[in-house]
Order: C-alpha cells, then structure tokens, then sequence
C-alpha cells in the first residue's frame, strides 16, 4: 500500500495538539478540491481556534493531488495531506473516510472535535462554528447538517427527478413526525431534518474513540456511525444551522453513493428509495414497538415477555445491555417483526396517503395528553 504524506508550513509550525480538525477523503477530485478546501479554509477563519484540514487522498489518477498541494502551499491554514493507494478490497469510501478521520484524530487534543465533509461538497461560512458549538455547550457528541444539492448543478437535473426527490423527503419527514411524536427525542425538538451525511458530520473525538471509530464499511459509512453512537446512547443533534451544497454531478467515485444513485434514476433505472423508507404500517410498527422496550428499559421491567412477543428467542440467552440504544439495535436485528425491505418509488409513493392518515392519528392521540402534561406542570 503505497503511502505518502505532505504538511504545509502553517501544519508543521502549529503548536499541536489541534483543537479539531476537518477531514476529507477525496478520490479524482480535481474538479472540485480547490473550491473544497477554499470554502472550509473560509469557514474556519471565522471560528476564531486552532483547527487543520486533514486530506486524504486515494486512489486518484488525476491531478486531485497536485492542485491540493498547491492550494496548501499558498494558504496560511494548516494542512496535512496524505496520498494513499488501497488493494482493491479496501478501495471504498467508508475506508476512505475512516482513515481520514483517523489520521485527524491524531492530531487533535482527547478534548477535541472531529469534522467530516466530501470533497465535492463546500460548506456555509459558519459551518465550522455550527458544527462545533453544540458539541462545547454539552448538547450533544453528534452533529449532523444539512444538505443541499448545488443550485447551478441541480438545475441541470430532470424536473422529474427532483419531483420525485421531493416526495420522498415528504415521505420521510412524516415519518420521523410520527416516530417523534411517539418517541419523543429529548435533543431534537420537532421539527429537524433528520439527514445523516458524510458530507457535514461532527463528533467529539472522545465520543469517537469511545464507539471504535468509524465502521469501514463500502456504502452508508455516515449512517453506519450513527448507528455507533445511537447504540451507545450518545447523542446527536440534527441542526438546521449547519449547511453544506454538494454537487449533483452524474459520475459517482463511491458505488451506491448518492451521484450513483441520481445517475441510476436519471438514466431511467427502477428508482429505489432510501433505506429508511418502508411501509406506513411497518414503520408506525417500529416506532410502536421502540415506544415499548424504550419504556420497559426504563421501568427495569422484565423484557423476556417482551422479547418473545416480538419473535425474538429468549433462549438464546439475550445478553444485558448497558444502554437502550444496545438493547433497540439487538431488538431490530434479531425480530422477524422489524425486518426492513426497501421500497420502489411508485410503492413509496401508494403508500404517502397511508401515511398522512396515521400522522394526523398519531397526532390526534399525543396532543391531548401533551396538554394534559402542560396542564399538570402548571398547577
């Protein structure tokens, strides 16, 4: 595995250890890495500590390397960057960005903070500070941001592509109305977008450590990290004050990435949606049962009832879990009753009236003892 590493002046001459740093796994980015490295640079400028971009190079054959270096050498914000050549096996962007980050966990303080962005992408000017701030004020080990897809960019897609882009997000905000309204989420108040993109994650390097790191999966290594931290109760801010634009572009570096999968709908293949796309019943089932095994958690019930009412075999001598995130994912791995299966679009799209009519159900139900709970408070 070949390996090479590049630090400029500002990098080396940087009383370390940093206080965060943001790190990018770029593979055949030429076109877009300045513009990348500009925009975070610019962001960081107006969050006024010591932070360093860490760029991680792989498997590129264009000149992704040589333009960043340039841009480094002219630049008075510390950058360290590392060129790298995985085996084919490994030459995914979940080892990608897990070695960035990696590499950026080295060089920040045990107290410090961990970004994550694409390097087609390019954050807001106070992106820096919107990811961090949560994080120093206690709320939260998380912060996931939104994302935009470039307007210049978008505007050169189908309308029908983003007609049906829209709907689905429709889809999926109702579904997380409903999942809120059920389980509440103490760090989210409704409503938050609830993305989860490699394209504007930050964590506390503590936290980070404390989950292993980030899973070294080819696919979904963003949502594979979230899983880590729901898993050990960590948690995690959806915040509308961090944006970032992406590119819309067509030629995918990562199989079954998002400009994979625009490309795949573009071109007339069957549009399959997100993974946290399911059917109306199915998905008000999963927050029904989460409801159930969150409250027997709490109350130190006896969950084997519980257990086997879901189809889970409590002979198979179910461990003790120290969090209800452990527990929820055991739940959702092992019950034939929460097994998930992807949907098309026109299914998704049968399924919307369904699942309007549960919300407004959902809602009818909550609201009344939400006041009730207000009521009681207040005298």
């Amino acid at each position: 595995m070949g390996l090479s590493v590049f630090k400029n002046d500002f990098f080396i001459k940087s009383v370390k250890p940093f206080e965060y740093a943001i790190a990018i796994p770029a593979c055949n980015e030429e076109t877009y890495i300045e513009r990348c490295l500009k925009a975070c640079s610019f962001s960081m400028s107006s969050f006024k500590v010591h932070g360093a971009i860490v760029l991680l190079i792989n498997n590129s054959h264009d000149n992704t390397l040589n333009l960043a270096k340039d841009w480094a050498n002219s630049s008075e914000t510390p950058v360290l960057i590392v060129d790298v050549k995985f085996p084919p096996a490994l030459s995914h962007a979940g080892k990608a960005r897990q070695t960035a980050l990696g590499v950026a966990s080295k060089c920040v303080s045990r107290q410090g903070y961990l970004l994550t962005t694409d390097a087609d992408s390019h954050p807001y000017p106070d992106w820096v500070e919107n990811s961090i701030s949560p994080m120093e004020a206690g709320r939260a080990d998380m912060v996931c941001g939104q994302i935009f897809l470039d307007p210049e960019a978008a505007e050169r897609l189908p309308d029908l592509i983003l007609k049906r882009g829209d709907i689905e997000e429709e889809y999926r905000t109702i579904s997380r109305e409903i999942n809120q309204l059920i389980n509440p989420d103490p760090v989210n108040a409704w409503p938050f977008h609830g993305q989860t993109s490699g394209a504007s994650i930050a964590v506390t390097a503590r936290a980070y450590r404390a989950v292993g790191g980030l899973p070294a999966v080819p696919v979904g290594e963003d949502r594979a990290l979230a899983r880590a931290f729901e898993t050990h109760d960590l948690p995690i801010l959806y915040s509308d004050d961090v944006k970032v634009w992406t590119s819309s572009r067509l030629g995918g570096r990562a199989k079954g990435g998002m400009a994979d999968t625009i490309a795949a709908r573009v071109a007339g293949r069957k549009h399959i949606c997100d993974e946290s796309v399911e059917l109306a019943d199915a998905m008000l089932s999963r927050a029904l049962w989460r409801f159930k095994f969150r409250h027997a958690y709490a109350t130190s019930q006896n969950l084997d009832a519980i257990y086997a009412e879901a189809g889970i075999d409590v002979a198979t001598n179910i461990p003790d879990f120290g969090t209800f995130g452990a527990l929820w994912s055991y739940v959702e791995d092992n019950s034939p009753l929460l097994a998930k299966r992807r949907l098309s679009w026109e299914e998704m799209y049968l399924e919307l009236p369904k699942l309007k009519k549960i919300r407004e159900d959902v809602r009818a139900m909550v609201r009344p003892r939400s006041k009730r709970m207000q009521m009681s408070r207040a005298q």
